[in-house]
């Protein structure tokens, strides 16, 4: 999985992982080079000062007794232990003859400290059995190695210092994630909660409900995100009730110099004394002005129905009727285009809706399934039962359909498609964002499936109640 796919959420959570574990990774690598460098590096200048310090006190020639007690002298008092060496055995003096004996140092290292040269020697030492940190100190003169002062003080491995503390650790990691989990969801929850709120919000925004707000809680930057939102949701709001209240009011004032010019040319075409292309004109004023009253009544009737104006008669409906009295309007259109149209439906649904709203929205879906079938094509109309309290019609066409991009938009006003339910067939695009608004108006769902050439299946789902209930409990 991608990172930029991931969810704000799990990036927040990703990033307080990475965060904790990382920093418990650096303590242990930092533990583990302050052991290495200071207190290793720390006790190795303190060996060769030791050594250096005791290495003044040898006379030339054969070590003395009194200068081995004084040296070794340290190991009673002190955990640093001193050996001084000076059997040439020990001293790598013998070799080849003597391979396998365990000597404090190899033959390149007797040659450096025959240079004046001191070693360091740190690891596991055979001839002391532990781990140790040495530093030999040559006792030489004249390129004779009299001796060594071996100084060391045993040490153990940055693992072996931290293993008994391995349960301890182990615990106080549990007990860290367990911090981690609760404090991290808070927060988490805290940064992405109002984000998931407006995310929502701004999806209901794009639908067309410029209600949605979201609450603010804090007076961070969030919160001020959160405010700007709600500003822009409220200007939103009365952008969009300025509009509806022009186009109402516009359409209104257009009805009545619209029903003149539609009423004259009637009386224009009945008049035998018009010429043939005279009264083609006045054909086309009649039809275009009748296209445009069509326009005016369907802007109004959006208005009324998105408005808290539009109050629904409801009543006991049986659904199957409706169904079949749209589908029976149309047959005879259906015949001669050559378009078959069939309905199978459950005639035991009965719900508490507007009729004549639900007729509206019937016809407006057949409407649009009989403009963009063909001869051969076939529409299809069901109603069953979905849950308990929910039914289901289904109109289904196998008609010219309409591209994944067109679906997006439908519902929107004056939202026409421009691809394969083209211009050609006019309509104003206001049908559907009508028939919408008409079933969120019964509380139900309408939803619109379709592929370019394969047709279009649109599913209305409406709530299902009892014949007692009253309409105030069913409807807003």
């Amino acid at each position: 999985m991608k990172w930029n796919s991931w969810s704000f959420h799990k990036k927040v959570w990703a990033f307080l992982l990475t965060f904790t574990y990382g920093s418990i990774l650096v303590s242990v690598l930092l533990v583990s080079y302050i052991y290495q460098e200071v207190y290793v590096g720390a006790e190795e200048e303190r060996l060769l000062s030791l050594g250096r310090n005791l290495a003044t006190q040898h006379s030339p020639g054969e070590l003395n007794e009194d200068f081995i007690q004084r040296a070794e002298a340290h190991n009673d008092v002190s955990t640093t232990q001193i050996y001084v060496v000076q059997n040439p055995r020990e001293l790598s003096a013998c070799l080849p003859f003597e391979i396998d004996y365990q000597t404090f140092i190899s033959e390149e290292e007797r040659r450096q400290l025959l240079n004046g040269e001191y070693l360091v020697k740190i690891g596991y030492e055979e001839r002391i059995d532990r781990n140790v940190l040495a530093v030999v100190t040559p006792l030489v003169e004249d390129r004779v190695l009299d001796g060594i002062l071996y100084v060391y003080v045993p040490v153990s491995s940055i693992q072996e210092v931290f293993l008994p503390a391995v349960p301890v650790l182990v615990l106080l990691i549990l007990v860290l994630f367990v911090i981690l989990y609760l404090s991290g969801s808070r927060f988490t929850t805290y940064v992405t909660k109002p984000l998931t709120t407006m995310q929502l919000a701004t999806k209901k925004i794009a639908a067309g409900d410029f209600s949605s707000r979201v609450p603010i809680h804090t007076s961070d930057e969030l919160g001020q995100l959160g405010h700007s939102f709600n500003e822009m949701a409220n200007a939103l709001e009365k952008e969009d009730l300025r509009k509806q209240t022009f186009l109402s009011n516009v359409s209104h004032e257009l009805r009545t110099p619209l029903s003149y010019v539609k009423g004259y040319s009637e009386v224009l075409l009945e008049d035998e004394q018009l010429r043939e292309d005279q009264k083609e004109f006045v054909s086309i004023i009649h039809n275009e002005s009748d296209r445009l009253s069509k326009l005016v009544n369907d802007l109004l009737d959006l208005a009324k129905i998105q408005g808290e104006q539009e109050v629904l008669s409801v009543e006991p409906t049986v659904l199957s009727a409706l169904i079949d009295e749209a589908a029976a309007s149309y047959l005879p259109s259906a015949r001669k285009k050559g378009i078959e149209i069939t309905t199978s439906n459950d005639e035991s649904i009965i719900a508490l809706i507007d009729p004549n709203r639900i007729k509206q929205v019937l016809h407006n879906l057949m409407q649009n399934s009989l403009h963009h079938c063909q001869s051969g094509d076939s529409i299809t109309c069901t109603l069953t039962l979905e849950r308990a309290n929910i039914c289901k019609i289904m109109i289904t066409d196998t008609g010219a359909g309409m591209s994944k991009e067109a679906l997006v938009h439908l519902g929107e006003r004056f939202y026409r498609t421009d691809d394969a339910r083209t211009r050609k067939y006019g309509g104003t695009g206001l049908g559907v964002a009508i028939s919408k608004a008409i079933i969120e108006k019964h509380n139900g769902t309408i939803h619109y499936e379709s592929e370019l050439g394969k047709g279009t299946i649109v599913t209305i789902c409406l709530p299902i109640v009892d014949e007692k209930d009253q309409p105030n409990d069913y409807l807003n």
